[in-house]
């Protein structure tokens, strides 16, 4: 089922929840709450989604960039604390399995990291896509996102 535009910032505002309590052992820090809907096991970043999302459905968007706030100030915390050892470990990476049908592969955690440096401009873009008007600064922030830093392990598994 597509989402809104208010479904898109339900997700963004709550995806760090998701893959701050995954990062913060690496480094040590220990208390990051886990997320509100635990991952699936085995791992779908989908199920997450669908499970998650809904439950955003009423809030206001103001209370969303808030939360968001919160979660990315715990995720920018969790990413100065890795290590280069740490930054080149190889993790497995499945990505949209349910849309894609790729075998889930091995890719260093600084490129995972790229590529979900690079998933809120891609998700703006889905959401600009769907506003008839689109707001010049956005487009210029959209332009200077370097898509291709991510690698083609990563790029070829995610819809």
């Amino acid at each position: 089922m597509p989402w809104t535009v208010h479904g898109y910032v339900a997700h963004l505002a709550t995806i760090d929840s998701l893959i701050v309590p995954f990062l913060a052992p690496l480094v040590g820090i220990a208390g990051v709450p886990a997320p509100e809907v635990p991952p699936p096991s085995p791992f779908d970043i989908d199920e997450w989604n669908e499970a998650m999302v809904p439950l955003r459905a009423g809030a206001p968007v103001d209370e969303l960039l808030s939360e968001a706030a919160k979660h990315r100030a715990e995720y920018v915390r969790v990413l100065s604390a890795l290590s280069d050892e740490q930054l080149d470990m190889m993790i497995p990476f499945g990505g949209d399995r349910k849309v894609i049908d790729l075998p889930p592969t091995q890719v260093r955690l600084e490129d995972l990291l790229w590529a979900i440096a690079l998933h809120d401009p891609n998700h703006t873009q889905d959401i600009l896509r769907a506003i008839p008007q689109r707001e010049p600064d956005v487009r210029g922030w959209l332009a200077s996102s370097d898509f291709a830093r991510i690698p083609e392990a990563i790029t070829a598994r995610r819809a």
